[in-house]
């Protein structure tokens, strides 16, 4: 079996933002003849302005993509249907009222963070490259904001989404 991967990142700067946009393919070939594999991919967004209160889940209401039905929006939370090799990214905009601390977690362990200041419109991302066990569970999480986090949206800035890119 011969394997087969692509990785494209663009980047893009727009104003006084930073957009990268990851495309990911993965093919398998055997002897010549394309297998198919098990597709799981999603992409949810904040449809508005969402107050998260502390260590609490964010749910990402607007869900663009669920291959694999893998994304609840009323958890906020990915499972992992497959061992694997998958690609989770999210991105996030504080409101200008407060700066946000946010936790991508892991079964309950944080694998990352993301900031986001106050006082004006700033962006943040993180894209992680992660081997997941079957039921794995991945979320983003509010970092002990004791207030609340006020995240500023209509639908485009705070995003989460994730993609098996070889399951094993």
């Amino acid at each position: 079996m011969i394997g087969f991967g692509l990785l494209l990142t663009l980047t893009l700067t727009c104003g006084n933002g930073l957009y990268i946009q990851t495309v990911q393919t993965f093919q398998n070939f055997n002897q010549g003849e394309r297998r198919s594999r098990a597709a799981v991919a999603f992409t949810a967004l904040l449809s508005k302005d969402t107050t998260v209160g502390s260590q609490g889940v964010v749910k990402y209401d607007t869900v663009l993509t669920n291959i694999g039905g893998a994304y609840k929006p009323s958890t906020g939370i990915f499972t992992a249907p497959y061992q694997g090799v998958y690609t989770i990214s999210c991105s996030l905009m504080s409101h200008p009222k407060n700066s946000v601390h946010l936790n991508v977690m892991k079964n309950g362990v944080k694998l990352s963070m993301l900031y986001s200041a106050s006082s004006s419109f700033p962006q943040s991302g993180q894209t992680l490259q992660l081997f997941l066990k079957k039921g794995d569970k991945i979320w983003i999480q509010n970092y002990q904001n004791k207030k609340g986090a006020i995240l500023h949206d209509h639908g485009s800035y705070n995003s989460f989404s994730g993609a098996l890119v070889n399951q094993l």
